[in-house]
């Protein structure tokens, strides 16, 4: 499936209020990725997966191609950014909950984007004393 989360950057005992999850999806299809429809779904069925609220949603379609769409939540926001003529999309998080699992949206990006692979960073920020 070539789904490889990594681990977050923190240590043990401390407590950060963000999480900042990148995402990348590569060798995607060039209509999925400039498919605007789809890509506003994407961030919809993101948001049920980490169990959060969609507040509001911007999204805009680039000419001649390429999607920045963008979901303020309840739990902070979500982006996609798509350029299609290289079959790459970024999908970033930026969340202040733990209650999902990384790999299931993983998978979803994955599946929704047709991507050959989805690689992972995630950092912590806003440490707390």
């Amino acid at each position: 499936m070539n789904i490889q989360p990594t681990s977050s950057a923190h240590a043990i005992g401390q407590q950060y209020l963000i999480r900042h999850i990148i995402l990348e999806a590569t060798e995607c299809p060039f209509d999925v990725l400039n498919d605007l429809e789809q890509t506003e779904k994407l961030l919809a069925d993101i948001a049920d997966t980490i169990h959060t609220e969609v507040f509001k949603q911007i999204s805009h379609q680039f000419d001649p191609y390429g999607i920045t769409a963008m979901v303020i939540v309840g739990a902070s926001h979500l982006s996609v950014h798509t350029w299609p003529e290289y079959g790459f999309a970024t999908v970033d998080l930026v969340v202040c909950t733990d209650n999902f699992a990384t790999t299931d949206v993983m998978e979803l990006v994955k599946s929704s984007l047709g991507a050959s692979a989805v690689s992972q960073i995630e950092f912590r920020r806003g440490l707390m004393k």
